[in-house]
Order: structure tokens, then C-alpha cells, then sequence
């Protein structure tokens, strides 16, 4: 039976960085769209009510961790409310908040949290006015002791890690690394590269043995890719959101991450992907924002086969053979999603005979010849981007003249 690691192109395996790769036997999606990383889009705010429907959704797809407030360092009376009845779900995965004040840790305690992450600026081009290198590392000591004193769980994430010093990222390691349970590398900014990460993975792990986080921004649409690399280089546990929302560009979009991991890493991360799929569709209908149809995994059309005639009929004659998956980019089940053999305004003789065969109608080819040409004409006067609904094409079919009632 096929997976998604048989799916990966046999050159890949030639790679060097592929026959040198290190990756670890667990893999974590640590998922934020609950987070403020999620609310960092601009306009965007989520109801309470949307917040534990999310948080459910997520749960049943089986992502590993969620964090599940934010918006540090102020989170508002309703962020906590909501936080307190995620907690109370008793979901299987672990839940976390990101702050960054001994305030908000305390909230975090109370609150019945067990993880946090403690947010801190790394870069020191971009510190302002009154903020030295020694105030970072006082700040990160003594929150990460009011963190461990309360007996939680601490990451520490360097925000900007990726356009960091070295030489104050080894200090900070030197000085904090013994306090800390994990550390999240911040590309915040998306400046980082496949390349790039692989280089600073190796350099932080030299400093440390403690688990590793990527927090990857999607600037120039780098994020996925990121995500791939560190996994191959040992990191262990990824940051993303569903449908890709955050802050600018938004983190690695949760349903590419897991996809690219087992494809192209081999590794299976036991994803539910039906309910993958039905939080990005959630989080869409949440949200207002529409996913892209052509987006990768979730997008309506991302397994829609094009309505070039040349190309629908080769698959059309694969399908024959039995062998229609060997043309397709994913297996689209296994990844929870369904082909589209597509029904739009280039509709040819091979887009009738495939979507009406699979639903049982039998049709000559020189009929349906000239039913295409019917459809064309009848899809001429939709505007944009249109795709017919097979549904609707065997509606269109029934009342034309060209249906036999003793057809199916």
C-alpha cells in the first residue's frame, strides 16, 4: 500500500544533504494558531467560541502541542478566559503560552498550563534605547527561574535568532542553557534559507544537547522548506498555523509542514489529515480568508487535473490502465483530500468521458465530443476562476439531448 514517503523523488535520496540527514525518531508539530502568532495577522481576531472549536479541530488531527494564548505581553481578560476552558477539554495534546513577563507566567500556572515558551529579543541591531546584551541575558535568567520554580515546562525562544550575532548566541547559551528545557530558533523575520539553517542548527548544537524548536516565517516563502531542513538536521519540533496565518507573510502553514515532513523526510508524524483538512477549512470559514485554490494539500484545486485536452487525456488513459495516481502530484487520500478530473471552460471530449464514466453513465466519443462543446458554450459566461461541479455537469448532461435514461 502507498504512503506518503513513497512518494518522494528517487534523486532527493542522491543529495548529499539527504545520505547525511539526522532525523529524529519523534517529530512534534507545535501548532499556533491560537497563539497570537495566528491574531498577528492584520485584522484578524478570533471569538471565543471560534478559539474551542479550533482547539478541538486541531486536538482530533492529533497535533502535538498547541499554544493557546498569547498576545504577550497583555493578554486580555478574555485571551485568559478562553485559555482556562482549552485547558479544561483535557485534550491530548500539550498546551502552551508564549510570554514574555513573570505576570504572564504566573497566569500561565494558574491557569493549569504546564509548557511555556518565554519570548526574547536576540538581535542586537535591533535593540532599542536602554536595552544592553547584560538586560537580555538578567531578563532570560530570572524568567526562566520564576518558570521552573512554578515547576512548568520552559522553551526559550530567541526572537530575530536568525539575524543574531554568533558571538552573543554562544554567550547566551554559555550563561542560560543549564536553566532552560528547550530552545526555539526565531527566524521572525523570514530571512533564513534551507541552507542557512542547516548551518545554524549544527552551530547551536554544538552549544547544546537540550531539543531544538524552528519558528519559521514564510517572507519569501522560505517557511516550508525551513521546516524540512531542520527536521533532516535534528530538530525535532516545528512551529506552525493552520492555513500559514501570522504576522506579514504568517509561519509555515501546518497542513504544508506535515505533508513536506512524511514526503520528504520519510517520517510519520500521525496526522489525522481528513481532520487537517477540516481545520484549515474551519479556520477559512473563521477567519474570512479564503484559501487559495491551487494551495498546496488544501487548496480546492491542488489535486484538480487541468483542462488541457492533451494532458486529460493521458490521464484519462491511465486511468484506464488502472495506474491514474502515477500522474498525479500527491496521492490526494492520503493526504485527506480527493482528485478533480476538472470541468471548466476548456472542457474537451476526455473531461466527459472521465467525470461521467465515474459516475456510471456510458458515453460514445464522438458524443461527447460534442456535449464538451455544449459545456464550453454554457461555461463561457461565468467570470474568473470557474470550476464545474461534476454534480452540476451530470445535471447539464440529463437535460440535454444527448441523455439516454437507460445510460446508467
Amino acid at each position: 500500500m502507498a504512503d506518503l514517503k513513497s512518494l518522494d523523488s528517487p534523486f532527493n535520496k542522491k543529495a548529499r544533504q539527504y545520505k547525511n540527514r539526522r532525523t529524529p525518531n519523534q517529530i512534534e508539530i507545535y501548532d499556533l494558531t491560537l497563539e497570537a502568532d495566528g491574531e498577528e495577522m492584520a485584522g484578524l481576531r478570533f471569538k471565543h467560541q471560534d478559539r474551542i472549536e479550533i482547539a478541538r479541530t486541531l486536538d482530533e488531527a492529533g497535533i502535538h502541542r498547541m499554544a493557546i494564548i498569547g498576545n504577550s505581553p497583555t493578554p486580555t481578560r478574555g485571551d485568559i478566559y478562553s485559555a482556562e476552558k482549552i485547558v479544561e477539554l483535557g485534550l491530548k495534546a500539550r498546551t502552551s503560552g508564549f510570554v514574555k513577563t513573570k505576570d504572564e507566567i504566573t497566569i500561565c500556572h494558574e491557569i493549569g498550563i504546564k509548557d511555556i515558551a518565554i519570548l526574547v529579543g536576540v538581535n542586537e541591531s535591533t535593540f532599542t534605547r536602554g536595552l544592553s546584551k547584560s538586560n537580555v541575558l538578567y531578563a532570560s535568567k530570572d524568567l526562566i527561574n520564576h518558570g521552573k520554580n512554578l515547576g512548568l515546562h520552559v522553551t526559550l525562544m530567541g526572537m530575530d535568532t536568525t539575524r543574531a550575532s554568533p558571538k552573543f548566541l554562544k554567550q547566551l547559551f554559555n550563561e542560560v542553557e543549564p536553566l532552560f528545557d528547550e530552545f526555539a530558533i526565531g527566524d521572525s523575520l523570514g530571512r533564513m534559507t534551507p541552507y542557512g539553517i542547516q548551518y545554524l542548527v549544527d552551530l547551536i548544537a554544538s552549544w547544546t544537547s537540550k531539543p531544538l524548536q524552528l519558528h519559521p516565517h514564510n517572507t519569501t516563502s522560505m517557511a516550508t522548506a525551513n521546516c524540512l531542513s531542520a527536521v533532516m538536521n535534528g530538530v525535532p519540533i516545528i512551529h506552525s498555523s493552520i492555513n500559514g496565518l501570522g504576522e506579514f507573510s504568517g509561519l509555515a502553514a501546518t497542513e504544508e509542514c506535515v505533508v513536506a515532513i512524511e514526503v520528504h523526510a520519510g517520517a510519520s508524524l500521525g496526522i489525522d489529515f481528513h481532520k487537517l483538512q477540516e481545520a484549515s477549512k474551519l479556520v477559512s470559514a473563521i477567519t474570512g480568508i479564503p484559501v487559495p485554490p491551487g494551495k498546496p494539500i488544501t487548496g480546492k484545486a491542488a489535486y484538480a487535473v487541468p483542462e488541457t485536452e492533451e494532458i486529460q487525456q493521458f490521464m484519462y488513459n491511465l486511468q484506464l490502465e488502472g495506474r491514474f495516481n502515477d500522474g498525479m502530484p500527491l496521492i490526494p487520500h492520503l493526504v485527506g483530500s480527493e482528485k478533480i478530473f476538472s470541468i471548466g471552460r476548456k472542457c474537451n471530449p476526455y473531461t466527459i468521458l472521465f467525470n461521467l464514466n465515474e459516475y456510471g453513465y456510458q458515453i460514445e466519443f464522438e458524443t461527447a465530443a460534442k456535449f464538451a462543446t455544449e459545456v464550453r458554450r454554457h461555461l463561457s459566461r461565468k467570470k474568473g476562476h470557474y470550476l464545474m461541479e461534476v454534480t452540476e455537469l451530470i445535471e447539464f448532461y440529463k437535460k440535454s439531448c444527448h441523455y439516454k435514461k437507460n445510460s446508467n
